[in-house]
């Protein structure tokens, strides 16, 4: 019997291991910087950490929290489970940041309000995050093709800039 559970853990954990949820992305997203959460629901990006102040007294003065996740979350028990990839940094602020919804940015740019939208090129798929006006530093509208396997025309918003979008793989 012992023998049994042995190979059954062998056989097994293997399959539970690989069986995790894949990330929904695009091909262009090779980033391999952390998202940042803004009061528990605005994207941004590290431009804000400098509008904080430039010594880190004036940022600790402004930052109530902060919270980093490197753990991999479960899809149905987390809203931000697609962002997670590399990593998640949270930060309650004292302050408020100007932001747009999902269905106002694609109402600005002729989309259905209920079109998805991809953050440096990964899928939010929840929809109570809004973006941070000043963490965009570029949008795009992807057209779907037999490459990112899109059904229509989606948005895709850079929080990054462009020096920072792509790594280069050193293996």
């Amino acid at each position: 019997m012992y023998k049994f559970i042995i190979l059954l853990l062998i056989l097994f954990v293997p399959l539970t291991t690989f069986s995790q949820d894949k990330y929904f992305k695009l091909p262009q997203a090779k980033t391999q910087k952390p998202f940042l959460i803004f009061n528990k629901n605005i994207i941004g990006n590290d431009f804000l950490m400098n509008r904080f102040g430039t010594s880190e007294k004036e940022a600790r003065e402004k930052i109530k929290e902060m919270y980093v996740l490197i753990d991999k979350q479960n899809r149905e028990l987390s809203d931000y489970y697609n962002l997670t990839e590399h990593g998640l940094v949270l930060f309650d602020l004292k302050d408020s940041l100007i932001s747009k919804t999902q269905s106002e940015l694609n109402k600005f740019f002729g989309l259905d309000k209920q079109n998805e939208i991809y953050i440096d090129g990964y899928l939010l798929e929840s929809k109570k995050y809004s973006i941070a006006l000043i963490g965009i530093t570029e949008i795009e509208i992807v057209e779907p093709d037999g490459i990112n396997g899109l059904k229509n025309r989606v948005l895709n918003i850079w929080t990054l800039g462009k020096s920072k979008r792509y790594f280069k793989n050193e293996n």
